[in-house]
């Protein structure tokens, strides 16, 4: 194991997000540093020992890990700079300036310089120490020459993030490691084979870097926190599909937009038909009976001046499903062929187009947190959206047999028995309609409606979710949310 290390002499770390000129970038990608030794070695002679170490480390197999900190909120504010000089205007020894070439002339002054938008996002880090580690370990050539290409390096992503680069041979700990293709947390570019001959040749020809590869990094998981706290048949790292252009609508419209996304994730998806825990549906078109993919949203409620209003979609994956059978679902829907996160627009009819993007951004909102609604272990949970029974309540005693319909809905996702059951036309979620204000579902064998109501579950023992329940939870009905006590 060998690791880079980089130390932000400023206290701040400047560099833009790729697809986001207003968004830092945060943790440092790892082809940034690439390109930051590459620029050292092809500015400074291009010493062979030196090309031979960048080879060696751009052509590696493995990724490295990051350890890094969380930083703090920053805003990232619009700087007007002066557009660059497009030349003199020249006069004959012994001539007299044309208007033409005064007014050139004037326009070069301060005051009359043209200035553009800029803007230049930065994080200022709880450490300025950041290391980049390698499961491998270089030969003594290498390592020396990577020391000296270190030395160096000044700066990372802007020319004003000044920073200090060294060898470390005792690094800490990655605090973020690489998943592959498959969803995560974070999505960095790192190098891949051949990069150093693209970087050189861009760099003679005066141009900026093409694209590179991206994957997925996630926090490592520790053996002794995967206890046997009960679980869904949901994985609990949902994938957030955060909206970033489209009209405001409520929760009311869910049944519209998940259907909508549905479409659209199985008209992009490249393996058609679409595979099973996507569609849900067999090859022969019969319905599965195997857990598939759901489609739920993410709204604003359970705050003082909640409203209900959309943020995002999210979709909950089967655990059942590997992480080869994802990166292959997942490639040309949520990513382009280098791995970059791309947009997904859905056309609503009349209520024009949603475009949503995967976030991956360091500070989110509340709702678009995973441990709002997945990692945070509760005992009792209430639906945001109602669930939807899998059969009509006949009978003079149809208020038990609702509860235990909601209870064989629990067992069906994974989860225990609960303890209680509270049925109510409301949710206890601020911001959330009531139960009537959601269209109700109909039954693909008549087209009958489906009933549906707002609960309140209690289990037995603490669970983690994401809790989807009853007939429309592939659909993003029967939503619930941990219910603090004191709620």
């Amino acid at each position: 194991m060998f690791a880079v290390g980089i130390r932000y002499l400023m206290g701040r770390a400047v560099a833009t997000f790729p697809s986001d000129r207003v968004r830092p970038e945060w943790p440092p990608h790892p082809f940034r540093l690439l390109m930051a030794m590459s620029a050292a070695h092809f500015e400074t002679g291009e010493v062979d020992a030196e090309a031979r170490a960048l080879e060696w480390i751009g052509n590696l197999s493995e990724h490295p890990g990051l350890h890094v900190s969380p930083h703090g909120d920053r805003e990232t504010v619009s700087v007007f700079v002066p557009v660059n000089d497009v030349g003199m205007p020249t006069i004959r020894r012994g001539g007299v300036a044309s208007l033409e070439q005064a007014k050139a002339a004037v326009a070069l002054l301060p005051e009359s310089r043209l200035r553009q938008r800029r803007y230049f996002p930065s994080v200022i880090p709880d450490d300025p120490v950041v290391f980049f580690i390698w499961p491998v370990q270089p030969s003594p050539e290498v390592c020396g020459a990577l020391e000296t290409l270190c030395r160096k390096v000044t700066y990372l992503g802007h020319s004003s993030s000044l920073v200090q680069a060294w060898v470390e041979p005792n690094p800490p700990e990655p605090n973020l490691v690489p998943v592959g293709d498959r969803v995560a947390r974070y999505r960095l570019r790192v190098s891949g084979t051949g990069r150093l001959v693209d970087l050189k040749a861009r760099f003679e020809a005066g141009l900026r870097p093409t694209s590179s590869l991206w994957i997925g990094y996630e926090r490592p998981q520790p053996a002794e926190t995967a206890t046997a706290v009960p679980q869904t048949c949901f994985d609990s790292n949902i994938v957030v599909l955060r909206c970033i252009e489209g009209r405001p609508l409520g929760l009311e419209s869910t049944l519209l937009l998940t259907q909508a996304l549905r479409d659209t994730v199985m008209s992009l998806c490249p393996v058609q038909p679409p595979p099973e825990w996507i569609s849900g549906h067999k090859a022969d078109g019969q319905r599965s009976e195997q857990d598939h993919l759901a489609f739920f949203p993410l709204p604003h409620v359970g705050r003082e001046h909640a409203d209900g209003h959309l943020l995002a979609l999210a979709l909950a994956v089967p655990r059942s499903v590997t992480a080869e059978e994802q990166a292959a679902g997942w490639k040309g829907v949520l990513f382009d062929d280098l791995g970059a996160p791309r947009p997904i627009e859905l056309r609503l009819g009349n209520l024009g187009v949603w475009r949503l993007e995967l976030d991956d951004r360091e500070h989110r909102e509340v709702a678009l947190r995973p441990e709002t609604w997945t990692l945070t272990p509760a005992r009792r949970w209430a639906t945001v959206t109602p669930i939807a029974f899998d059969r009509h309540p006949k009978g003079p005693d149809k208020w038990k047999d609702i509860e235990r319909a909601v209870s064989r809905a629990c067992v069906r996702i994974g989860l225990p028995e609960p303890t209680d059951i509270i049925l109510a036309p409301t949710s206890m979620f601020i911001g959330a309609p009531t139960a009537r204000g959601f269209p109700l579902l109909k039954r693909k064998t008549d087209g009958g409606h489906i009933h549906h109501s707002h609960v309140i579950i209690t289990f037995p023992e603490p669970v983690i979710g994401p809790v989807l329940i009853g007939a429309g939870r592939y659909r993003g009905y029967g939503l619930c949310r941990p219910l603090e006590e004191t709620a």
